[in-house]
C-alpha cells in the first residue's frame, strides 16, 4: 500500500520538544491584553510534513488571514514557523479572546479542511480558551464523527486508518476546489461565446442568426444544465493522474452521454452544445489532470493532454466508419469526405485555438480591445481558417471553402479597428442568415479560446 504521506518521520521526543518550543514562543508573543492565535495541523502518524500537508496548512493559513480581514482585525504580529514536526502559524490581535475563539471555531467547523485545523486562542494571561467556554461541544472524530477525545483515549482507530482519512480529506478538498474553478471557467466560456455580438449566422444577444429552433435563452438553459457535468469531467481528470492521457477518454465517455441527455432535457431536444460537451469536456479533464502545478497555466501543456486523450477517437471511432455505419452528421462527413471534424481538431490539440485563437485574443486585449471585440475578431479569423463541419453540413465543402477565402481576403487588409470587425461581422451575419449558414464549429472553438484565456492568464 502506498504511504498516505511521504516525508521524514519524527519521534515522540521531537513532537514533545516542538510543543515546548511552541509554548515558549506563545509566551514571548503574548503582550498586554492582546489575544494570540496559534495554528497547526492535526496530522496522525510519524510523518508530519509532506507536500500534501504543507498545502493543507497553507490553505488554512490563508483562511485565518481572510477571517481577520473579514472582521477588520489587524494582526499586531504574525509569524510562520517551519519545523520537521509541522508548520505553525501565529497572529497577535487586540481583540477579546472569546470573540477570536468564536471566529476561529467558525473556520474549524465550516471549512472543508477544518477538521485538520488546530487553531488555539490564548488570552493575555496565556490561558487557552476552550470550546466549552463559548458554549460549543468538543470536536468530532475524523473517522467516525464521535467525540474525538473518546476515540483518541480508546484508540478506536489505527494510525493507518486515520492517515487514509486525512489524505482523503485533503485530496478531495483540493481536487474538488480545482474542479469547481474549472467548471466555473467552462460555464463562463459558454456564456461569453453566446453573448459575443455580432456573430455571423449564430445565436447572439441580437438574434438567432440562421437558427430557428434556439435563442440566447436556450443557450443559457443548456449552459446551466451542463456546468455540473464539466465539474465531474474535471474531477475525473484529477482522479486519473495514475493513468496515461490516452486512457482518459474512456473514463469520460459515460459522463459525456449523461451531459448530452441533460442538455436535451434543458433545451427541449435542441442541440446547443453537443460538440462542446466533447471538446470542452476534454479541456476540463485535461486541466484537472494537470492539477495545480505550473503546467496547469500552460495552454500548450493543456492541449497536449487533450491531443493524447482524443487520439483514440480517430483510430477507434472514425477510421472504421463506412457510409452504412455512420450515424451522426459528423460521422457521415468523415465517411464521405474524410473530414475528421471536432475529433480531428481535438486529436491535433486544437491548433486553431492554441496557435490562432488564444494568441490573437491575448494580443488584442493587451492592445485595449474588450473581450467581446476580441471575440468577434477571433471568430472571423477562425471562419477564415477552420474546416467548419457545421458550415459544410448546412451547405457543402465548396461553399465552406468559398466563405473561408472571402473572409480571409477581407482579413488581409489589416490592420483593422474593432469597429471594422463589428461592421464586417454584421454584414456577414445578414448574409449567413439569408443563406442559412452557421459556423457552429468555429463558435465552439471560440468558447475553447475563452476557456484557455480564463484558465491560463
Amino acid at each position: 500500500m502506498t504511504a498516505p504521506f511521504t516525508g521524514p518521520e519524527v519521534s515522540l521526543s521531537e513532537v514533545l520538544e516542538a510543543r515546548e518550543r511552541r509554548a515558549a514562543l506563545q509566551a514571548e508573543l503574548l503582550t498586554g491584553g492582546a489575544s494570540l492565535i496559534s495554528y497547526t495541523l492535526n496530522i496522525p502518524g510519524p510523518v508530519k510534513r509532506s507536500p500534501l500537508t504543507d498545502r493543507a496548512f497553507e490553505i488554512g493559513w490563508q483562511e485565518v488571514e481572510l477571517q481577520l480581514t473579514r472582521r477588520g482585525w489587524t494582526a499586531l504580529q504574525h509569524r510562520q514557523v517551519s519545523a520537521p514536526t509541522g508548520l505553525e502559524g501565529f497572529w497577535l490581535v487586540d481583540v477579546p479572546a472569546h470573540k477570536v475563539k468564536a471566529a476561529m471555531v467558525a473556520i474549524e467547523e465550516g471549512h472543508g479542511l477544518g477538521r485538520l485545523f488546530d487553531i488555539d486562542v490564548l488570552a493575555g494571561a496565556g490561558q487557552i480558551v476552550d470550546r466549552a467556554q463559548i458554549g460549543l461541544p468538543p470536536r468530532g472524530c475524523l473517522v467516525c464523527g464521535a467525540p474525538g477525545a473518546g476515540c483518541a483515549r480508546s484508540r478506536a482507530h489505527g494510525i493507518e486508518e486515520l492517515q487514509r482519512a486525512t489524505r482523503t480529506l485533503i485530496t478531495d478538498y483540493i481536487d474538488g476546489r480545482l474542479a469547481e474553478q474549472i467548471a466555473q471557467n467552462a460555464l463562463r466560456s459558454m456564456l461569453y461565446e453566446v453573448s459575443v455580438t455580432p456573430k455571423p449566422g449564430l445565436v447572439d444577444r441580437l438574434g438567432s442568426g440562421a437558427h430557428t429552433d434556439m435563442d440566447l435563452f436556450t443557450f443559457i438553459d443548456s449552459a446551466a444544465a451542463l456546468c455540473s457535468y464539466f465539474r465531474d469531467m474535471a474531477l475525473i481528470g484529477c482522479r486519473s493522474r495514475d493513468i496515461p492521457p490516452t486512457k482518459l477518454l474512456a473514463r469520460l465517455r459515460y459522463r459525456g452521454i449523461q451531459a448530452e441527455e441533460a442538455m436535451q432535457a434543458a433545451t427541449g431536444g435542441v442541440n446547443t452544445h453537443k460538440g462542446l460537451i466533447f471538446s470542452l469536456g476534454l479541456v476540463a479533464a485535461a486541466c484537472g489532470y494537470l492539477g495545480e502545478g505550473p503546467e496547469a497555466k500552460d495552454p500548450e501543456a493543456i492541449l497536449r493532454v487533450v491531443a493524447e486523450a482524443a487520439a483514440p477517437t480517430i483510430e477507434g471511432d472514425l477510421l472504421p466508419l463506412t457510409a452504412e455505419t455512420a450515424r451522426t452528421a459528423g460521422e457521415r462527413l468523415f465517411a464521405r469526405h474524410r473530414i475528421a471534424g471536432v475529433r480531428g481538431e481535438a486529436a491535433a490539440g486544437f491548433p486553431a485555438v492554441g496557435q490562432l485563437g488564444l494568441p490573437l485574443m491575448r494580443r488584442l486585449v493587451s492592445e485595449g480591445w474588450s473581450l467581446e471585440q476580441a471575440g468577434v475578431a477571433v471568430l472571423l479569423h477562425l471562419i477564415a481558417t477552420v474546416e467548419d463541419t457545421n458550415l459544410i453540413h448546412r451547405s457543402n465543402p465548396e461553399t465552406q471553402r468559398r466563405i473561408a477565402r472571402e473572409v480571409a481576403h477581407w482579413l488581409e487588409a489589416a490592420p483593422r479597428s474593432p469597429e471594422d470587425y463589428l461592421a464586417e461581422a454584421r454584414r456577414l451575419d445578414a448574409q449567413f442568415t439569408r443563406e442559412n449558414l452557421s459556423p457552429g464549429g468555429c463558435a465552439d472553438l471560440l468558447a475553447l479560446t475563452f476557456m484557455l484565456y480564463f484558465t491560463t492568464r
